[in-house]
């Protein structure tokens, strides 16, 4: 863990290279030493049907960072403004016609069940934890 599950709207969605950002999101939080980089996971979602306010033109991207190693409140603030700046200079690069928002979620699951089970590609077991 950590999990970053990105939702955009098409628009943002068509004008963003996510295999790219993921990997700068992903390299940053390592070298802050955040997290290991072998331990994050990110993904992306398109949201087709959408509405920011009562504009239908208006589009958003949003992150949520998922934890479950507990971090201190300074931590988790220093984690979702670093995954706040890389997204929004990604999509300020790309200059969209349009008005966008970007959000990001921390989430500190650190309290709750985890069960986990890696596999290294050989089958053998690399271990669970809970």
């Amino acid at each position: 863990m950590p999990h970053l599950i990105i939702e955009a709207t098409p628009h943002i969605a068509r004008l963003l290279d996510f295999r790219s950002l993921m990997g700068a999101v992903h390299e940053q939080l390592a070298a802050q030493g955040h997290a290991l980089l072998a331990e994050l996971k990110s993904r992306v979602y398109k949201a087709d049907q959408f509405l920011s306010g009562d504009d239908p033109t208006h589009e958003f991207i949003v992150v949520r960072l998922l934890l479950t190693k507990p971090r201190s409140e300074p931590v988790l603030n220093d984690m979702g403004r670093l995954i706040h700046d890389v997204v929004r200079d990604a999509v300020e690069r790309v200059e969209p016609a349009f008005g966008w928002q970007c959000c990001v979620l921390v989430c500190d699951f650190s309290g709750a069940p985890y069960i986990k089970t890696v596999r290294d590609g050989t089958r053998s077991d690399t271990g669970a934890s809970a």
